[in-house]
């Protein structure tokens, strides 16, 4: 990959997102959450209502706003006239996920600064984010891949953020099944390593099966982002 298209293509990208603006939703609502119930007796720590926050942000970011920004590209034929003018599909979706991974990774930051945790942790805590957005971004990908156009990109991505979500609902039902598959998600995993780090047990007894997990997420998401491209490509 050549680092100056990379940033070329990364500039472009930031220009078009400020053309859409609506695009922005997914990026303005975990803020709008964190702000509205931080500051509220919920019952639970700060900790726990942070990383309910980051689950949404991480259901929505990477998966949401990715597929969007994709198929918007997919849409208006650029990425067909980016890739016959000598720029290459992993650069292009490199930038992409670097438009993404800021977005995400500034979040982050905001989310722990509104609701108030320690900063005690706060490095170990956006490590772990860092890592499972990255998993997960190129489920984005894949939504943007598929999708027509940028509605259905959001339709699309709707099954992946419910999914993503998924560990807060189960943690309502006294399900073992539920639960067991629930272990499986990146996600699940990141609620795993916070609760370790918030309880000072940050230990790999305690956080190595959630770190495979998230792992493995990593892998079958470069091979299912591989898997759409190659059938489908920027045309379907």
């Amino acid at each position: 990959m050549r680092m100056y298209k990379i940033k070329a293509l990364f500039k472009l990208g930031i220009e078009d997102l400020t053309k859409n603006m609506s695009v922005f939703i997914y990026v303005i609502f975990p803020l709008i959450f964190a702000m509205l119930y931080g500051g509220i007796d919920m019952g639970m720590s700060k900790e726990a209502l942070y990383a309910f926050c980051m689950l949404m942000n991480l259901a929505m970011i990477p998966v949401a706003l990715m597929g969007t920004i994709v198929a918007e590209e997919k849409e208006k034929n650029t990425l067909r006239t980016l890739m016959l003018n000598d720029v290459k599909a992993s650069e292009i979706m490199f930038a992409k996920s670097l438009i993404c991974m800021m977005f995400v990774v500034l979040n982050n930051i905001l989310i722990f600064i509104i609701i108030g945790v320690s900063m005690k942790q706060f490095a170990l805590y956006q490590l772990v984010a860092l890592f499972v957005s990255l998993a997960i971004i190129l489920f984005g990908g894949v939504v943007g891949i598929l999708a027509k156009n940028q509605m259905s990109a959001g339709l699309l991505s709707m099954p992946f953020m419910v999914i993503l979500l998924a560990p807060v609902f189960i943690e309502m039902f006294d399900n073992k099944i539920a639960t067991k598959v629930s272990e499986w998600l990146p996600t699940d995993a990141m609620m795993k390593i916070f609760d370790s780090i918030t309880k000072n047990k940050a230990s790999f007894d305690g956080v190595g099966m959630p770190v495979i997990v998230i792992a493995v997420w990593m892998v079958v998401s470069i091979i299912a982002f591989n898997v759409a491209f190659k059938k489908v490509g920027v045309d379907n």
